[in-house]
């Protein structure tokens, strides 16, 4: 029998973290100075040096580079923070939740979406969750997914809808697809191109666009999208994440923008937007249900999944 080469209590040994040093840990990624993050914890700088000095010869590392201009975090240190972040939030999250109980609720769930899921996908799942689940305290964060994936990430929500970015990837995100949504061109009611026929893309070249900020899944779809109509670059732009100042640009404008096929019906329904007759050559990428898989599940969350899932049935 092989045994192991590392007793429990020598495992114990090294997590005895002070919560002085997690705090020290996430204060320098956010200073890059010592001194200025002993300030931010309100300690000083010499108990600040101690605390550092104690855990880099505890874990036996160099968790950060002196620099005359400030401190480095080395590789070690990079992963030393994320899971000093990673307590912190947790330790928020935990004391919300006893706030909430406290106060009555059964639980707390807090959940990030991007926009094209809202008006239909989202809004019945959390109608839905609330009648069987009245007490549960719910935070909704509508967003895009290059912001919500992080916060996923650090432990700021526990469920989002949304896509991954390209590039974005991590072993403790777990995807479950939903479904694929279609994008519409929309613009404000009578507007000029409303009324052509055989509208294509580079008929609305002229106009000024509406556009989700550079970098999301959202804008580099569209930008696809109008690449695969022949156009290389779109000359005018507003850049803007929110639907309120978009739908407000749009109606006091001749501006356009692309948004899913359920968020122009929305607001098509109450008059506030036109749909554009003109085809996209590509549909957004398929939504999907994205967990982390180093926690454990809550009651709620097990709950929200199932109601989500049963409504898409």
């Amino acid at each position: 029998m092989i045994k192991p080469t590392t007793r429990p209590e020598d495992k114990f040994q090294k997590l005895r973290l002070k919560s002085q040093q997690i705090m020290l840990l996430a204060a320098l990624d956010e200073h890059r100075n010592l001194r200025r993050a002993a300030v931010a914890i309100h300690t000083t700088q010499p108990a600040a040096t101690a605390a550092l000095q104690q855990l880099e010869e505890r874990l036996g590392v160099q968790l950060f580079e002196r620099h005359p201009r400030g401190m480095r975090p080395t590789a070690y240190g990079e992963a030393m923070i994320r899971y000093a972040q990673s307590a912190l939030h947790d330790f928020d999250h935990a004391i919300n939740e006893i706030e909430a109980l406290a106060a009555g609720a059964s639980g707390l769930l807090r959940i990030g979406s991007v926009m094209g899921a809202v008006p239909k996908i989202l809004t019945e799942a959390l109608n839905r969750f609330h009648a069987s689940n009245p007490r549960v305290r719910l935070s909704l964060l509508v967003e895009t997914s290059d912001l919500l994936l992080p916060a996923l990430v650090r432990g700021e929500l526990d469920i989002v809808l949304g896509r991954l970015p390209d590039g974005f990837y991590d072993d403790n995100l777990t995807m479950q697809p939903l479904e694929a949504e279609p994008m519409c061109v929309i613009g404000r009611l009578g507007h000029p191109v409303a009324i052509k026929e055989n509208l294509s893309m580079t008929d609305l070249l002229h106009c000024r666009w509406v556009l989700h900020p550079d970098g999301s899944p959202m804008r580099r779809r569209i930008e696809q999208a109008f690449q695969v109509a022949g156009i290389v670059a779109i000359p005018d732009i507003l850049e803007t994440a929110s639907i309120l100042a978009t739908t407000a640009l749009l109606c006091n404008s001749d501006a356009l923008s692309v948004v899913p096929a359920h968020v122009a019906e929305h607001y098509a329904s109450y008059g506030m937007v036109a749909v554009i007759p003109v085809s996209l050559p590509i549909a957004m990428a398929k939504l999907g249900l994205i967990t982390r898989n180093d926690r454990s599940t809550s009651p709620a969350q097990l709950a929200f999944v199932d109601v989500l899932m049963a409504s898409l049935g």
